[in-house]
């Protein structure tokens, strides 16, 4: 009997490890010189040369597998925001916390389990402020079944943005004798660009949507 139940479990098992994929992206992080706002040009924090940073889906239980390669000249760290990281805290991404950063010119690669969630994340820097200068993008984990029935989906995030560095800011504020407060956001990005420029959102009618907000 107990081997019945055991030989079942492994099944089981199996089957749905058989089902997860392995979703592999590479990451070189760095700046690029770009007006993201419109107004405003300053060395916003990129991947891959470019901005804004492509959102990352995967499906609940497969493994996100990210490779990183720090073409800063300053540490850095990515931090999935939401996710659990049990007994793998080691690639929480929280600079000084959970690990050192990754060195300039260096690389780390990060392997993160959705096994046991679901829902709408997002991923970070998290070192040296590169979260206040662009380093973030949604981390989308869908369902293996849909909660309800629906035509399409679509994606509408927001990003609060500076006509300068955050560092620049704060030393701006500085001068102002504003130290006790945190710099104050000039505007702000739809999906990674100003809203005036942002691609509109189109729906048809007798159309069921789900919005990812």
């Amino acid at each position: 009997m107990l081997s019945f139940i055991w030989g079942l479990f492994l099944l089981l098992n199996s089957a749905t490890i058989g089902c997860a994929e392995r979703v592999e992206l590479f990451w070189d992080i760095g700046r690029l010189n770009i007006s993201r706002d419109g107004y405003s040009t300053w060395k916003s924090m990129c991947v891959n040369n470019a901005v804004p940073i492509p959102p990352v889906h995967v499906t609940q239980g497969d493994v996100l597998v990210l490779n990183v390669r720090n073409s800063l000249d300053v540490p850095t760290a990515v931090h999935a925001h939401g996710i659990y990281h049990n007994y793998t805290d080691y690639y929480d991404g929280a600079e000084m916390v959970t690990e050192c950063g990754i060195p300039q010119g260096e690389n780390f690669t990060y392997i993160i389990d959705t096994t046991n969630q679901v829902g709408d994340l997002w991923i970070h820097g998290h070192a040296h402020s590169q979260l206040t200068d662009g380093f973030r993008t949604p981390f989308i984990i869908h369902e293996k079944i849909k909660p309800s029935t629906y035509d399409e989906e679509k994606l509408l995030y927001f990003e609060d943005w500076n006509e300068r560095a955050f560092k620049d800011m704060v030393a701006i504020d500085a001068k102002l004798k504003l130290a006790d407060f945190p710099p104050s956001y000039r505007t702000m990005l739809i999906n990674g660009v100003n809203a005036n420029t942002s691609k509109s959102l189109h729906f048809e009618p007798r159309k069921r949507y789900r919005l990812r907000i």
